[in-house]
């Protein structure tokens, strides 16, 4: 693990400051070391970007064990990812989002005259947003993503109902109520007692095959309701390498989106 001078962290959330970064082989990976008023730390992996939760109530040798035992376990974490699968996107002017069937291109400038932030997307591909004037560096971002992921939350909704049908009709041959993309983090799909097929917008950026077995195993819910054996037996005679996607999201599903 190579760590620059982390000891010397600083003591609030270091955006727009000097990163301190983790290299894991041969990937850098920024470090954000935030101070907050629990009296827990915390570690995350989001974004590419690894985020240190510090409670303010640690401090001295014990607030030097905490980082060196979050740094590890991402460490640890991050070896065992391979994000040349995929490619994340990147929410600021002139940034690429790239899905199954479409690269989206994002046009961000200022709104004149305006208090609310807009979008729109324009020839299918190009998301144009106009950010209300006033807002902070940090509020524009977080307006950016929101923007831009509702639109194309909206644009790939086809997508998915096409992919669920024609798995539907290959392997199940059941009735679904209604399927949407959901902003979830927490978990990559569901499907309800009433039906309804819930997929991760985050798995538009993942490989094909992961995005497919997760619609699968929604449908395969459809006519059991449980994660017994008999379960386990569609999803697998559906996709028969269904372990290997498994696999993959416990490795690299947390570095989506």
């Amino acid at each position: 693990m190579a760590v620059s001078k982390f000891m010397n962290y600083p003591t609030g959330d270091s955006e727009g400051g000097h990163p301190y970064r983790l290299r894991v082989g041969c990937t850098f990976y920024d470090v954000i070391y935030q101070q907050v008023l629990r009296t827990t730390s915390s570690v995350r992996i989001r974004n590419g970007k690894v985020v240190l939760k510090l409670s303010r109530f640690a401090y001295g040798a014990k607030r030097d064990e905490i980082v060196r035992k979050f740094l590890k376990w991402a460490e640890k974490r991050l070896s065992k990812a391979s994000g040349n699968d995929f490619i994340n996107p990147v929410y600021e002017d002139g940034g690429r989002i790239v899905t199954h069937n479409k690269i989206y291109d994002l046009d961000v400038g200022a709104r004149q005259g305006g208090d609310k932030s807009k979008a729109r997307l324009k020839n299918g591909t190009l998301i144009q947003i106009r950010i209300a004037s006033g807002l902070s560096l940090s509020a524009a971002k977080k307006t950016v993503q929101n923007l831009s992921e509702k639109l194309i939350i909206k644009d790939q909704t086809s997508y998915l109902c096409e992919v669920l049908n024609e798995l539907n009709q290959l392997y199940f041959q059941e009735n679904f109520v209604n399927c949407r993309f959901k902003r979830t983090r927490s978990r990559f799909g569901s499907c309800s007692t009433k039906r309804n097929i819930n997929i991760s917008f985050r798995l538009l950026f993942a490989p094909r095959e992961i995005f497919k077995y997760v619609c699968v195993h929604e449908l395969a819910h459809l006519k059991k309701f449980n994660h017994s054996k008999e379960f386990w037996c569609l999803v697998e005679l559906a996709m028969p390498d269904y372990k290997n996607c498994e696999k993959w999201l416990k490795n690299n599903g947390f570095l989506l989106g």
